[in-house]
């Protein structure tokens, strides 16, 4: 049962990261009045999106569905564009705080450090880098998947005498390139958006690039507030249709066979999503693109000779969009540009090859790749996350054996339904591995998976289970079951981090749960109302009232 407010137990529940996930876990909680608080190590509300702050910076789902569905947040909070940039995002999860009243029960400024959970009492005990210590029947990571920084290990990192950021943590302070010698390291998400921006005012911008992104155009609209009102009945309908899709977008994949149609009708379909832009031309594609070879790389050859009309430079051709395919369409996760292979065509930015010419280390002054070196006023790393594991993987938290989560991943990726990993009672988490993470629009994932751990604590409160935990068999069959779904795709012919592979030394294997969002909430839902078979469960008659 819920403590009452007198008992002397700490709280009924701790969440840890304030950002849609952690935020509508707590307003959930709230509401159903048991005591909860959120820890946040951030400035504010917004997990990656108070942290995300370097040039460019921007979501690549439509607004439409990048936003809770609560009517009293949606009809009172206007955006301005159709991919909200980070300064539009900060104000909006600061909005959601206040509109939903969560301020009085979140700390910020504070890390978790660590947890010990307590076997005779059934609580846990979390340790905060402010010093502060809290009780709690449940421990709820709300952490994110894209929250673990990679820094790369080049030597002579540390001797660089210009400035020097990493996408991930960026200063709050304003960053100019205009008049600078800028050097980005990495072409994914954060490196095609950074590019963007640095190509318009630095003097010289040089990218190093491994392997080249298949960046999809974004189609961005801007909106007066009058516009976006107007849109406000379209919204809702959209979050709505959201719920039945397989990302959790407003639009689906196309389940018509691929072989099935004439070459006409196959032009028509890459011919409409590709004008329809945004990742129509991904989660909205024909689902073969994700299975059948020749589907997908129709889908990359259509990709390519449209890219190549912008790229006016003959050399970068081959390099920026090249010939054949450099992994499967879509089996590493494209971004949204808008002018990113424009900018090539400028006389102020170059291209290099690390495949051909390797970074060998990087000097006071730059870097030498090749055997060339190339001085530069700025270093830019965009050079990612330790996704779906990282954040997990750092905390130190212990079973029963000694073991953190780290160790236990590092033998095998084993999660029950990407909700909890066996050995750890009465500890749930979201939007991570073995979850659908990025394969599923972050909003929609948050309320699903937010949905799912507030219903079953609830659950448990009332029946009286005092302790659960995932059970070792369960776990190693979901394992199984994310592989089987991956290894049915092409997804493992890519080296991305959807497999693990841009983290030196982790194993390659799927991270995410790829089989979309329907096939994810039925295995939710099934556990639940088969009363958690996947699980083991403690009752105890006696009261949870403990000594603090």
């Amino acid at each position: 049962m819920k403590a009452e407010s007198g008992d002397s137990i700490d709280l009924d529940v701790i969440v840890v990261g304030a950002g849609f996930s952690g935020l509508y876990i707590l307003h959930e909680f709230l509401k159903r009045g048991y005591r909860v608080h959120l820890f946040d190590d951030g400035e504010g509300p917004g997990g990656t999106w108070d942290r995300n702050n370097y040039p460019g910076a921007r979501v690549d789902s439509e607004v439409w569905v990048y936003q809770f569905t609560d009517p009293e947040i949606r009809q009172n909070f206007t955006f301005s564009e159709k991919f909200p940039s980070w300064r539009e995002l900060k104000p909006y999860f600061n909005f959601v705080a206040d509109k939903w009243e969560l301020r009085p029960h979140m700390t910020f400024g504070t890390r978790l450090e660590g947890a010990s959970f307590d076997n005779a009492e059934s609580l846990w005990t979390a340790r905060f880098s402010d010093g502060t210590v809290r009780r709690a029947r449940h421990l709820v990571l709300a952490m994110g998947s894209t929250t673990t920084p990679i820094f790369p290990k080049i030597p002579g990192i540390e001797t660089f005498a210009g400035e020097s950021y990493h996408c991930a943590r960026w200063p709050k302070g304003e960053v100019s390139f205009a008049g600078k010698r800028v050097a980005v390291i990495g072409t994914g998400a954060s490196g095609v958006q950074t590019i963007q921006e640095a190509s318009k005012t630095a003097d010289h911008l040089t990218v190093y690039q491994r392997t080249p992104n298949l960046a999809l155009p974004m189609g961005q609209e801007t909106y007066s507030e009058q516009e976006y009102a107007k849109m406000g009945p379209l919204i809702g309908s959209a979050m709505e249709y959201s719920k039945k899709t397989f990302g959790g977008f407003a639009y689906d994949l196309d389940s018509r066979p691929w072989a099935d149609r004439s070459p006409a009708e196959k032009d028509e379909a890459l011919r409409r999503n590709w004008d329809q832009k945004g990742f129509r031309y991904w989660l909205g594609a024909p689902s073969d693109m994700f299975f059948d070879e020749e589907c997908n790389r129709d889908h990359y050859y259509f990709w390519r000779d449209e890219v190549r009309k912008r790229i006016k430079k003959e050399s970068l051709i081959e390099l920026l969009a090249p010939t054949e395919p450099p992994h499967p369409f879509g089996a590493k996760r494209p971004c949204l540009e808008q002018w990113y292979f424009d900018a090539y065509n400028q006389e102020n930015v170059d291209l290099i090859d690390v495949n051909a010419a390797p970074i060998e280390c990087i000097t006071e002054s730059g870097i030498v790749a090749g055997g060339v070196a190339r001085e530069f006023d700025c270093i830019v790393y965009a050079t990612g996350f330790d996704n779906c594991t990282g954040a997990l993987a750092a905390l130190d938290i212990k079973d029963a054996a000694g073991r953190t989560i780290k160790d236990i991943w590092d033998e095998k990726y084993l999660t029950y339904l990407g909700k909890m990993v066996p050995g750890f009672p009465n500890l749930l988490f979201t939007y991570a591995l073995q979850s659908p993470s990025a394969f599923l629009n972050g909003p929609t994932a948050a309320e699903l998976e937010g949905d799912w751990v507030v219903n079953t604590v609830a659950k448990f409160e009332e029946t009286g289970v005092h302790r659960y935990e995932a059970n070792l068999d369960a776990a190693h069959r979901w394992a199984e079951k994310c592989n089987e779904v991956a290894n049915m795709s092409l997804m493992p012919k890519a080296k991305s981090w959807y497999m693990g592979a841009n983290v030196p030394g982790k194993r390659p294997e799927i991270q995410p749960f790829i089989g979309g969002q329907l096939a994810y909430k039925a295995a939710l839902d099934e556990e639940m109302d088969a009363g958690y078979p996947g699980m083991t469960l403690a009752t105890s008659s006696v009261s949870n009232v403990v000594a603090a």
